[in-house]
């Protein structure tokens, strides 16, 4: 069986995999006038070690498929992928 956690920012995804891997979720969002947020997928490359998981990976498949995006939300994804695996 297999225990995924979902850890998530505006924009992003990163699901914790059971065998040290990590994928990367990429959505664009709109906000619904009905008072939801559309999230929908643009892209998830394939997953990588743990250990690869990083600010620089993560910040370079955003810029593939971004063309800006606030540098921020990365940091915090990051930051809380190292919060849970720490913790």
């Amino acid at each position: 069986m297999t225990n995924n956690k979902y850890i998530s920012t505006k924009h992003l995804d990163a699901i914790i995999l059971d065998d040290d891997y990590i994928k990367l979720v990429i959505n664009s969002v709109q906000k619904s006038p009905y008072g939801y947020t559309k999230r929908d997928l643009i892209s998830s490359p394939f997953g990588v070690k743990t250990k690869d998981f990083t600010y620089t990976f993560v910040s370079f498949k955003v810029d593939q498929v971004y063309s800006t995006f606030n540098k921020d939300e990365v940091h915090e994804l990051i930051n809380k992928v190292k919060q849970y695996k720490n913790g």
